[in-house]
């Protein structure tokens, strides 16, 4: 946007110089902004094809994980927010969400918990694009998988059956627990202010996962 609102500048004024009659130069600085406007144009012509071209490859990758070759629909972010438990001694804040089908088609949902000054974030994203998706902590799903440093640890777990990993950071007194619900859904907490990996687990451990698979 900012190099388009200059190039149209530029050619505002080259047009306005040539109505006082053109030198060599000013026909030159004419022809400049042109070139930069053409440019310009041409750039963000090529941006939005590729864009698409991403937008198609997602939707292509989205039927091959799907196993039979039809497109997955995610589900709502409301459908999501019913696995959304109520605990004991902890206040639940609004479950808020969102579904967007752009660049891909996902769903997420979110909530925070609040038992004094502790609080306990908890997010269930629909990853229906889960080969993808999971990439990035594919490592960290194996049940032998184990970290340690001097800021805390990170270990596989595995949570009602479907595995996990949880992260302690002992330096910033955060825990973290990420568990892949029937390799599709990525449902995280975030515990701080106190909340230790003990009450974050205890959080995920109520969840209604059945909520999440039979919807599916």
């Amino acid at each position: 946007m900012k190099q388009q609102l200059t190039a149209g500048l530029l050619v505002f004024a080259a047009m306005a110089t040539a109505a006082c009659g053109k030198s060599a130069e000013r026909e030159q600085a004419e022809k400049t902004a042109q070139a930069i406007a053409d440019a310009t144009k041409a750039g963000a012509d090529q941006m939005a094809a590729g864009a698409a071209a991403m937008t198609k490859g997602l939707e292509q990758m989205a039927q091959g994980a799907s196993g039979a070759g039809g497109k997955i629909e995610v589900l709502p972010f409301e459908k999501l927010g019913e696995a959304f438990p109520e605990v004991s001694g902890w206040t639940r804040g609004e479950v808020t969400g969102t579904s967007s089908t752009f660049p891909m088609s996902m769903s997420q949902s979110e909530a925070d918990y609040r038992k004094g000054d502790a609080r306990i974030k908890v997010e269930v994203v629909d990853a229906a694009l889960a080969q993808m998706l999971f990439v990035p902590f594919s490592m960290f799903l194996s049940a032998n998988f184990s970290e340690r440093s001097s800021n805390g640890y990170k270990k596989g777990t595995s949570v009602k059956g479907e595995p996990g990993f949880e992260e302690v950071n002992t330096k910033n007194e955060t825990a973290e627990l990420t568990v892949v619900v029937g390799k599709r859904f990525i449902v995280n907490a975030r515990g701080s202010r106190g909340a230790g990996i003990n009450p974050v687990r205890a959080m995920v451990e109520q969840m209604d996962f059945s909520k999440l698979t039979a919807a599916k």
